[in-house]
């Protein structure tokens, strides 16, 4: 006779892959900015401020979107802000390509922001409760088909530069993609949307002051995140040799371990539990930040980054999942709320960084690093007291 607390299988369904492809658009329209950002400069003769300023905008958008789009699932439902967000981020990126200035440029980055954030807001609702007791799991699952989808928008750029289109290949890429996943997914949202991710309001009151601890490891750890992805490259310049492909190639080392790392997470995440694997990758980041920072020689170093990129890319989908178990049944608050850590952020934290690079050296700047991982783990560990 089987146990009745034994937890359901995991099993993927339609509405599943429907919302792992959407994760995966989301994070095409985030890692997209930084490829097109020097095409902005070439065509519309920016300054590095007016360029840095599409960055900043989307950051904005994102806490912004993270505030409103509890409300907006609460009222109008979980699938109108998959698909209303999609549809908002589809406008945005249209008005991207079509812009005939910076301003409407940086406009449009706004825009799609914001209404990427109420479709991220919506996934995140939707997997959280479409698998309760495997929450984890499908979280980290949906984030391998991010990374790809995420670092998949340079090499496309890439290669549209030599078409006619050029760097404006990702609105038909885009467009083309969405209309797919709305045509594999389309029926199974409306069949099993209701269902799987639940119509009632989110039970009343303030979220608990344990969601706001999980938030608040979510803005250090993202901070740790973009700090290594965005000055990777910059930062191993300084490797014997001074080759530039060689920095590039060391920056796709730190996405390559992220995909693996998410693989090997989303299998044994049930088994190990979501403590556990976020204190290891902690220290796997902590391991490889010396190998990384050393900057010794090409092993070692690209060693370190990928170490860093394996660690890092965990902290965000089991956040998530811890923050979604202790927001008391607020689950699209919680879901909504945690973006606008993550804008934060993106915004900042690398801005920071550099700015403190500016006034020492971007070496003595990385040793932000450690200390961040070390505030984690604190917090980490007066989760675990608290539990």
């Amino acid at each position: 006779m089987p146990d009745r607390n034994e937890p359901a299988p995991f099993r993927r369904t339609r509405l599943t892959w429907t919302l792992y492809l959407l994760l995966g658009l989301f994070t095409f329209s985030m890692g997209l900015i930084g490829p097109v950002v020097p095409y902005l400069r070439q065509e519309f003769h920016l300054d590095y401020t007016l360029a840095a300023l599409h960055m900043s905008l989307f950051a904005v958008g994102m806490v912004a979107g993270g505030l409103s789009a509890a409300p907006l699932m609460e009222r109008l439902g979980v699938m109108a802000g998959l698909w209303g967000g999609l549809c908002g981020t589809m406008a945005g990126l249209l008005l991207l390509v079509l812009a005939p200035s910076a301003w409407l440029t940086l406009a449009a980055m706004l825009g799609m922001s914001l209404f990427a954030t109420l479709l991220l807001a919506a996934i995140q609702t939707a997997l959280a409760s479409l698998y309760p007791a495997s929450r984890g799991r499908a979280l980290m699952e949906a984030n391998v088909m991010a990374s790809l989808a995420c670092s998949g928008a340079p090499f496309l750029i890439a290669l549209g530069a030599g078409t006619p289109l050029g760097w404006r290949i990702i609105a038909p890429a885009f467009a083309l993609a969405a209309a797919s996943v709305a045509g594999f997914g389309g029926s199974a949202t409306r069949k099993h949307g209701a269902s799987a991710t639940g119509q009632a309001p989110d039970a009343p009151g303030p979220l608990p002051r344990a969601y706001w601890l999980w938030w608040g490891f979510n803005l250090v750890s993202i901070a740790v995140e973009w700090c290594l992805g965005f000055w990777a490259a910059e930062y191993l310049k300084g490797l014997p040799g001074h080759s530039l492909s060689v920095a590039a190639a060391g920056a796709g080392v730190f996405q390559v371990g992220a995909v693996a790392a998410r693989l090997l997470s989303s299998w044994i995440a049930t088994r190990v539990g979501e403590l556990r694997i976020l204190a290891g990758a902690i220290l796997v980041t902590a391991v490889g930040f010396p190998l990384f920072w050393n900057c010794a020689g090409i092993p070692s170093a690209f060693l370190g980054i990928a170490l860093c990129g394996m660690g890092a890319s965990i902290f965000y989908p089991l956040t998530l999942s811890q923050a979604v178990a202790a927001s008391g049944g607020r689950v699209r608050q919680a879901s909504s709320y945690l973006p606008i850590a993550s804008g934060l952020s993106l915004g900042l934290a690398p801005l920071a960084l550099g700015r403190l690079a500016d006034h020492t050296s971007l070496r003595t700047a990385l040793l932000a690093i450690p200390v961040a991982l070390a505030v984690m783990a604190g917090l980490l560990a007066a989760r675990r007291r608290a539990s």
